[in-house]
C-alpha cells in the first residue's frame, strides 16, 4: 500500500486519471450511461472503469474503484422501491447488514483486484500482451458476476443463486454486445497509453507538477469554487424536491414519508450524478491549464539543458520568495554553481563534448534537487538552484555531496568533471538580486579555495 501511494505521489497523471476514472464510475452508476435497457437487449458498462484502472494503473486503483462501485450501487438498492432481489445488496434493507456489505462493496473490491492482476500478468507477455489484455477485458462482465453470484450463494443461499447462474445469460445479445464493446474500449485505451503522444503528454505534466504551480491564494480559491459548487448543486436539488412536492400537491396527490423518502433518495443519486460530472469538467480545465502552464515553461527554458532559463528562473524564484515562509531550525537556500575549468573541456575535447557535459549535469542536479526546488541554467556553465522547501543545513551538505560523487561519474576522456557552488541561506523574504549576488560572492570564494567544494553562507566545507 506504501508503494501504491508513492506512485500516485510521484505521478501527476496516474493521480488525474485515477481521479477521473472515479468521476466516472459515479457517472456511469447514476445515468444510463452505466445501464443502457432497450427491449429486448440490456447492456451494462458500469464496471468498464474498474477494468480501465487495473489496466492503466494497477490492482491497487481498480479494487479503489471496484469500491466505489459497490458504495454506489449499495446506495441505489437502500431505496423502498427496488425489487427484492436488489434489496439484499443494502445494508438497510436485507435485514443482514454485515452479508449486504459484504456482498455489496466485498464482491466489487475484490473483483477490482483481481481484475488488476489478471492485467498485470496480461502485460508481462511481452509477445501475446495484446490478446491477453483483449481476453480478460472481454471476460470482464463474466469475472464480475462470477464474484457477485458466489457471494450471494454464500451469504443469501435463500435467493436460490449461486457462481453458477453466471451462465445463465452468458451467451445472450447484451451480454456479447456488452463484452465486445468493453473489449474496444480498454484495449483502446491501453493502446493510446503506451503511445508517443501519451509519453510526451506524461513526461510534461510531470515537469509541470515541480513548478510548485499551487499557492495558498489558488488553493483557497479552489476550496471555495468546490463548496460553492457543491451548494449551488444542493441548492438546485432541494428546490426541485420541493417543487415536485408542491406540483403533485395541488393536482391532488398526497405523497407519504416513504415516497418522499424515495423522491429524496433519488435527488442525492442526482446530486452525485452532476458533481461527477462537474469534477470532470474541472480536472479536464485543470490539465489544460497545466499544459498551458508547460508551454509557457517550454518557452522559458533553455533548449541544450531542457532548465529554465534565466528569463524563467528569476521570475519564478521572485514569486517563491514572495511566498517563502521559513521554519525554526531550517532554512530555504540560494545556490549558484558553474563546472570547473569548462573553457578546457570545450578547448580540449570540442564543444560538443563540452555540451554533453553541460546536459549531464543539468540532469545530476535535476536528479539530486528538484524534489526540494527549481532549478535553472542561467548561461554557459552558470547553473542556479532555489531550495524553496525548508531544511537544515546537515541535510544540505548531504545532499550536495552526493551531487558532488554523481558529478564525478560524467565521463569526459580524462578530465574529471567537478563544480564549484556558492550558497547562501534565505530566512526571510528577500530580493532575489541580493541573494543572487552574495551567492556569487561564495562561489568565487569556494573557486579561490581551488575549486571542486561548496561554501554556505559564512562556513567553508
Amino acid at each position: 500500500m506504501k508503494n501504491f501511494l508513492k506512485s500516485y505521489k510521484n505521478n501527476l497523471v496516474q493521480q488525474y486519471l485515477l481521479m477521473g476514472l472515479i468521476a466516472v464510475e459515479l457517472l456511469m452508476s447514476f445515468s444510463f450511461l452505466g445501464y443502457l435497457h432497450i427491449e429486448p437487449i440490456s447492456i451494462t458498462f458500469a464496471y468498464i472503469p474498474v477494468l480501465l484502472a487495473g489496466c492503466l494503473l494497477g490492482p491497487g486503483a481498480s479494487a479503489l474503484v471496484g469500491l466505489v462501485f459497490g458504495l454506489a450501487s449499495m446506495w441505489k438498492a437502500s431505496a423502498t422501491y427496488v425489487s427484492a432481489g436488489d434489496r439484499i445488496f443494502s445494508p438497510i434493507l436485507s435485514g443482514e447488514p454485515i452479508a449486504s456489505l459484504f456482498l455489496s462493496i466485498g464482491s466489487r473490491v475484490l473483483f477490482g483486484f483481481v481484475v488488476g492482476l489478471l492485467f498485470f500478468w496480461a502485460k508481462k507477455s511481452r509477445r501475446a500482451s495484446l490478446f491477453w489484455i483483449s481476453l480478460v477485458s472481454f471476460s470482464g462482465r463474466l469475472i464480475h458476476s462470477l464474484f457477485v453470484y458466489a457471494f450471494m450463494g454464500i451469504l443469501f443461499p435463500e435467493m436460490g443463486l449461486n457462481v453458477f447462474s453466471t451462465f445463465n445469460s452468458f451467451g445472450s445479445l447484451g451480454n456479447t454486445l456488452t463484452m465486445i464493446v468493453t473489449t474496444v474500449v480498454v484495449l483502446a485505451a491501453y493502446c493510446v497509453r503506451n503511445t508517443t503522444f501519451y509519453r510526451n503528454f506524461e513526461h510534461r505534466m510531470q515537469v509541470v507538477q515541480h513548478l510548485h504551480l499551487m499557492n495558498d491564494r489558488s488553493l483557497r480559491s479552489t476550496v471555495f469554487l468546490v463548496v460553492l459548487t457543491v451548494a449551488s448543486v444542493c441548492a438546485i436539488a432541494f428546490y426541485f424536491l420541493h417543487r415536485m412536492d408542491y406540483v403533485l400537491d395541488v393536482s391532488g396527490y398526497h405523497i407519504d414519508d416513504t415516497t418522499y423518502g424515495n423522491l429524496v433518495h433519488l435527488q442525492i443519486q442526482f446530486v452525485l450524478g452532476i458533481l461527477s460530472l462537474t469534477f470532470l469538467v474541472g480536472l479536464f480545465l485543470s490539465l489544460v491549464f497545466r499544459y498551458t502552464t508547460y508551454v509557457r515553461y517550454e518557452a522559458e527554458s533553455d533548449s541544450l539543458t531542457g532548465l529554465m532559463n534565466r528569463k524563467g528562473f528569476f521570475p519564478l524564484c521572485e514569486r517563491l520568495l514572495a511566498e517563502f515562509v521559513p521554519q525554526e531550525g531550517a532554512a530555504g537556500y540560494f545556490m549558484v554553481l558553474d563546472i570547473d575549468h569548462f573553457k578546457h573541456i570545450n578547448d580540449s575535447f570540442g564543444h560538443p563534448k563540452g555540451d554533453k557535459v553541460l546536459c549531464h549535469v543539468a540532469k545530476r542536479l535535476q536528479e539530486n534537487f528538484s524534489d526540494m526546488g527549481i532549478v535553472g541554467r542561467l548561461g554557459g556553465d552558470e547553473f542556479a538552484v532555489f531550495f524553496y522547501k525548508p531544511c537544515n543545513r546537515k541535510e544540505l551538505e548531504k545532499r550536495l555531496n552526493q551531487f558532488m560523487q554523481s558529478v564525478y561519474q560524467i565521463h569526459c576522456i580524462t578530465h574529471k568533471v567537478s563544480c564549484s557552488m556558492g550558497i547562501v541561506p534565505v530566512t526571510s523574504s528577500q530580493e532575489i538580486e541580493d541573494l543572487y549576488r552574495q551567492a556569487d560572492d561564495y562561489l568565487y570564494q569556494a573557486k579561490n579555495k581551488g575549486k571542486d567544494q561548496f561554501v554556505i553562507g559564512n562556513d567553508r566545507k
